[in-house]
């Protein structure tokens, strides 16, 4: 007999993880992500219909891209053809066919879509309205193109039936066990992005020049610092939960603090600005609240001290590996003529906007990806310029009702989950990462944990 309670147990469990952790690291590093993506979706798929749950594949959903290598990236700083010719391309549109299949059973299988109402759904209708915004992005502006309508799509995808997916995915299971299993997975995450950021470190030409680190040096195969940098800021809030509920708070409290050093380490100022604000604001209220506040007062102290010590005994060094954030130090870095293209974009097309693809500034995507719509900087702005005021409003009325629950009852759980929402917000007023597709699977699977608990105070 097939041992499928023991497998079920293993990819419910925490080693599973822990295996798909060291996958992505090998396949980054080595430049053999198509064989172990391969692998690790096709685990997935098995995890997906032997526990009847989407709980097993969080991780595959939050880590997925970071199997892409620098020697592969399609875009900068490799910007290989490998994934667009021969058997990489067909191997990964199979892929995308039997992962959009096996979705489509699991959904079915389990019947999730008889779940969906407008009174027991939470978002359903902010997400439906959001959604229409995005799909009627420059819809009659002069210049616009079918682009708009995919990128508007994927958009919304990632807004809401990523969200009922996992919402309804997750069945019955309590918010404060997934609450401590997302930050379990928040620190396997951070420890793939440091391994990933460290062997890049210690073999690229790049990053080290004049024995200072050079920003543009510093881009996986997945992204460039700042979506490096931003990625990893996020995971300190919920990190931090597993600091205060786990038997083991020292390991969440060393893997927040590497998270946070690394974040700096990628060279973005956004990154460097809110891992530590996150990292800070953390640190504070656990000397007020939580089971371990004598010890954070005294770590406070200790730790003022030492920093206060290494930054004064190796100023010079510092200064030195770190002169790109003081040469650079608050300047706009062109993003004040982003802004006002952007505006002078919703002047044009004020109703529905000009459209994701009708916002047309060379420099916006300089080391983006070729066929992704260039932005401006700016959620809000971005919103204005390809929504117009339709999109705007759509957007605030979502985003006051995602948020609602975080406001109601408030919670150790729902403040530090709603806190790496935050860090991903407030980061996408200086960039763009509210519609850089992945960035929103960790801030969506933060949020369905924060509805699960609002569900589970209102059915007290």
């Amino acid at each position: 007999i097939f041992p499928f309670e023991r497998l079920k147990s293993f990819f419910m469990g925490k080693l599973y993880p822990v295996v798909l952790a060291l996958l992505v690291v090998i396949s980054s590093v080595f430049g053999i992500e198509l064989y172990i993506a391969s692998f690790h979706l096709l685990l997935a798929i098995v995890a997906l219909f032997v526990t009847n749950s989407v709980k097993p594949i969080l991780f595959t959903l939050l880590t997925f891209v970071m199997h892409l290598s620098v020697k592969n990236a399609p875009f900068y700083p490799t910007y290989s053809k490998y994934f667009y010719t021969g058997a990489p391309f067909i191997i990964f549109i199979c892929l995308c066919v039997i992962t959009f299949i096996a979705l489509s059973v699991f959904v079915i299988k389990n019947k999730l879509y008889k779940k969906l109402s407008f009174s027991k759904t939470p978002l359903l209708l902010p997400m439906l309205v959001f959604s229409a915004a995005l799909l009627l992005n420059g819809a009659f502006s002069e210049g616009y193109e079918i682009g708009n309508l995919i990128f508007g799509f994927s958009n919304a995808v990632c807004y809401s039936i990523v969200f009922l997916l996992l919402f309804y995915g997750l069945g019955e299971e309590n918010s404060d066990s997934l609450a401590e299993y997302f930050s379990y997975l928040s620190t396997l995450i951070s420890f793939v992005i440091i391994a990933e950021l460290t062997a890049l470190f210690l073999t690229s030409d790049t990053v080290f020049v004049d024995g200072s680190i050079n920003k543009v040096g510093v881009a996986l195969g997945w992204g460039i610092w700042n979506l490096v940098g931003v990625s990893l800021s996020m995971l300190i809030p919920s990190i931090f939960y597993g600091v205060h509920t786990s038997r083991y708070p020292w390991y969440y409290f060393l893997s927040a603090t590497l998270t946070v050093v690394f974040a700096a380490l990628t060279m973005s100022r956004n990154a460097l600005l809110f891992s530590v604000l996150a990292y800070g604001v953390c640190i504070l209220a656990s000397c007020f609240v939580g089971k371990h506040k004598k010890a954070f007062r005294l770590l406070v102290g200790g730790g003022v001290i030492l920093l206060a010590t290494v930054v004064i005994i190796f100023f010079g060094k510092l200064s030195e590996i770190f002169s790109d954030y003081l040469e650079r130090g608050f300047s706009d870095n062109g993003r004040y003529a982003l802004w006002r293209e952007a505006f002078s974009g919703f002047l044009d097309s004020p109703v529905l906007g000009n459209g994701f693809y009708g916002f047309d500034v060379d420099d916006s995507l300089l080391y983006g990806f070729g066929p992704l719509a260039k932005q401006a900087h700016n959620t809000l702005l971005q919103l204005l310029s390809a929504t117009g005021i339709v999109g705007f409003l759509a957007y605030g009325y979502y985003r006051a009702e995602s948020l609602r629950p975080v406001f109601k009852r408030p919670s150790m759980k729902k403040t530090l989950l709603a806190g790496s929402i935050a860090v991903f917000l407030l980061a996408s007023l200086l960039d763009n990462f509210v519609f850089n597709i992945y960035p929103t699977f960790y801030y969506t699977v933060a949020l369905v944990i924060i509805h699960k608990a609002s569900r589970e105070e209102s059915n007290f």
